[in-house]
């Protein structure tokens, strides 16, 4: 896949979905990714979604999804040692039914762990940040937008998903052939 296939189009307008999803929609997290991309569109349709607040929030999510001519989905998750950190029953679930119907236009940021996509084997756009700082919030709306490189490699592998090293330009993804 060409490396512009990955990037956000300017001329989206209204029509970009940012979707947050965190442990607690009152936290900090994705303050600065929300403002970072409301920079570059800023009209762009932003809701947070919280494991209590999911199931809930179904339906204006997935009219915004059929609306939206692309999607960002960022999920802060941070793992804990010893443990493959996931994203919460009802907010999964959410991510899935976003993902069913809008996987091609969507881009998954996992801001925290790398492990969030083999929750979701339907994702085709993937980016990683291994932090949710916010200067890890900034570099990942750069490189969604195409301001800086987005040339990184896979430390780990992602079960099912993405083998050691994989990333773009790099080996491809374990199980699937294509790359991340």
């Amino acid at each position: 896949m060409e490396r512009s296939s990955y990037l956000l189009a300017a001329e989206t307008g209204n029509r970009t979905l940012l979707l947050i999803f965190t442990d607690d929609s009152r936290s900090q997290w994705g303050l600065v990714l929300e403002q970072q991309v409301r920079r570059r569109i800023p009209d762009t349709r932003v809701m947070y979604i919280d494991s209590r607040d999911a199931a809930g929030s179904k339906q204006p999510v997935m009219e915004g999804v059929e609306q939206a001519g692309k999607v960002i989905a960022a999920v802060y998750v941070v793992p804990s040692p010893g443990t493959l950190a996931a994203v919460q029953d009802a907010a999964a679930a959410l991510l899935h039914e976003v993902l069913q119907p809008a996987a091609g236009k969507t881009i998954v940021a996992a801001m925290g762990t790398p492990y969030i996509a083999a929750q979701f084997p339907e994702v085709q756009t993937y980016l990683c940040t291994y932090s949710s700082a916010p200067v890890a919030e900034v570099s990942a709306v750069k490189a969604m937008f195409g301001e800086i490189p987005a040339a990184g490699h896979l430390p780990v592998t992602v079960p099912k998903i993405a083998g050691l090293g994989a990333g773009l330009g790099g080996s491809a993804p374990a199980s699937r052939g294509g790359q991340r």
